[in-house]
């Protein structure tokens, strides 16, 4: 009854140490949205430059008056802090800047101090043109920055032409050190889906951003054409400084149709009809995923296709995805992997684009097998733009700020581990704890969880502490044999012999003291 007891407190003491310590903690700093709008912050301080959001009503205020359609307020030249952890429940949200680049667009700057939106939820179905994201158009030298996006879910399948997380559209704005995760969806076509941006035009810089959102695209039918990307659905309109630079991409794309432009940083630049536009500046950029599928495996690109190519020091994988096949005979130029780049030769009249066969797209950087080599790492940190700061990541390089890919410390684990495997189990009454608390460690845990991760460790020891060695075997010829239950004349014999060994015990020990000190 003793060892069972024992094994239940045990087992009781490893389940709690391993359950997050965040389950127990009150007073987070994260506001749940309610649903409404709260615009009280902007009312009668419409001349102040700068603004400070801690709760999501403050946020769908932003909205509200971005895309009032008799005054709307741009906040060109305004700077909106953002100073708490936001959670919008779920709720059906409104982006901010619902119109166009014309008007009702957000031109401000919105600093979201590394703190993180979870749960955007815009589901959206009709002919109506709606915007999706976030933000819905961002324009005028507007900027996004420090901002992370996460477990969004968006089903844009409306009239719109543009669907991305963060944005739907950002003409002539700027999007720095943001990440964005969760998923967006589109079932009806002709649209540019991104997971980060929808559709980027003109001067538009993106840099320092990454994404593990999920981008699907279901409609098959060729009047009804998608151009999806990982990052960025589509860019058009460029300008000289129109550039995405040291971004990555770790989440997933899947496209149905055979004729959609798809691609793991950007899905296209096809730029106007005319030509004359110098075209997307993309460096120091990395894919590092393969679960990018599409009807058609020609059209898929691991970087980009692009009218004017200006890709340099990208990576991409070496291979396709398991179960993708481009054969030789079918696709003579990819040499068994999709494209990483595709420089494209466009017929504007019949409105089609192929790639050119002749264009090297070893100019454009490397491909990979391994992305948590430290020769990627460093070959991302020679080539980055100031203020990037690439550092080791969870299955690839991230950012120094994205506490969310950058691995958690399992020094003591493994030490702990270690410490396991060099004993035997065979010289223990029951090594069962010390196995299940091992197998309970679960990897790829990031900084945010140190705690979790430290309380693996100390499941471990705890139940390293706690084993109870097997008694010494006896030596032959001798009985190790109890009184039988019942026999009281043995059970008196053994209790007094009991007596009898340690006063003999007790007495050596006086004896030895009385050698010891009478000498």
């Amino acid at each position: 009854m003793k060892k069972k007891l024992l094994s239940l407190l045990l087992a009781l003491c490893l389940v709690m140490a391993l359950v997050p310590m965040t389950a127990f903690a009150e007073g987070t700093s994260v506001d749940n949205w309610d649903g409404t709008a709260d615009i009280s912050w902007y009312t009668d301080h419409e001349t102040d430059t700068e603004y400070r959001f801690t709760t999501a009503e403050q946020l769908a205020g932003l909205a509200q008056l971005v895309n009032d359609k008799t005054a709307s307020v741009s906040f060109e030249g305004k700077t909106i802090y953002l100073d708490n952890d936001l959670d919008l429940s779920g709720c059906q949200w409104t982006p901010i800047g619902n119109g166009s680049n014309f008007g009702r667009y957000f031109a401000g700057t919105f600093d979201g101090q590394y703190h993180k939106i979870t749960n955007l939820h815009h589901h959206s179905t009709g002919d109506e043109l709606i915007r999706n994201g976030l933000f819905g158009v961002v324009s005028d030298g507007g900027t996004l920055k420090n901002l992370l996006v996460i477990d969004a879910d968006i089903a844009s399948n409306d009239g719109s032409l543009l669907a991305g997380i963060l944005a739907d559209w950002v003409d002539g704005g700027t999007v720095e050190n943001c990440y964005t995760s969760g998923k967006i969806e589109n079932n009806v076509g002709d649209k540019m889906v991104g997971g980060l941006i929808g559709q980027c035009t003109g001067s538009t810089q993106v840099k320092g951003c990454g994404s593990d959102a999920t981008v699907i695209s279901t409609e098959s039918d060729e009047d009804h054409v998608d151009t999806v990307g990982g990052l960025i659905g589509q860019w058009e309109n460029s300008a000289d400084s129109s550039s995405i630079t040291d971004c990555w991409f770790g989440g997933s794309v899947s496209c149905n149709n055979i004729y959609s432009a798809v691609g793991g940083i950007l899905g296209a630049n096809f730029e106007n009809f005319s030509g004359n536009k110098p075209g997307v500046i993309i460096k120091n950029c990395i894919v590092a995923t393969k679960n990018i599928t599409g009807a058609e495996p020609g059209n898929i690109t691991w970087i980009t296709a692009v009218v004017k190519t200006h890709v340099t020091d990208c990576i991409w994988p070496d291979t396709p995805p398991d179960g993708v096949t481009l054969d030789e005979e079918k696709y003579p130029d990819n040499k068994g992997n999709y494209l990483a780049v595709a420089k494209l030769v466009v017929d504007w009249d019949a409105g089609t684009a192929s790639a050119d066969p002749t264009f090297d797209q070893s100019s454009c950087g490397t491909a990979v097998s391994n992305f948590t080599s430290a020769d990627v790492l460093a070959g991302l940190q020679t080539n980055a733009g100031a203020g990037v700061e690439w550092v080791a990541g969870i299955g690839h390089p991230t950012f120094v700020w994205d506490d969310n890919n950058i691995p958690a410390d399992y020094t003591k684990v493994d030490a702990a581990i270690a410490k396991a495997n060099a004993l035997n189990k065979d010289n223990y009454k029951d090594f069962s704890a010390v196995e299940t608390a091992v197998k309970a460690v679960v990897r790829d845990k990031n900084i945010t969880e140190q705690s979790e991760v430290d309380a693996m460790a100390k499941a471990i020891e705890d139940a390293i502490s706690a084993l109870e060695k097997k008694p010494a075997s006896t030596k032959p010829g001798t009985s190790d044999k109890s009184p039988q239950t019942g026999d009281t004349s043995n059970l008196a014999l053994w209790i007094a012999l009991l007596f009898v060994s340690g006063g003999a015990a007790i007495g050596t020990t006086v004896v030895s003291r009385k050698k010891k000190y009478n000498r």
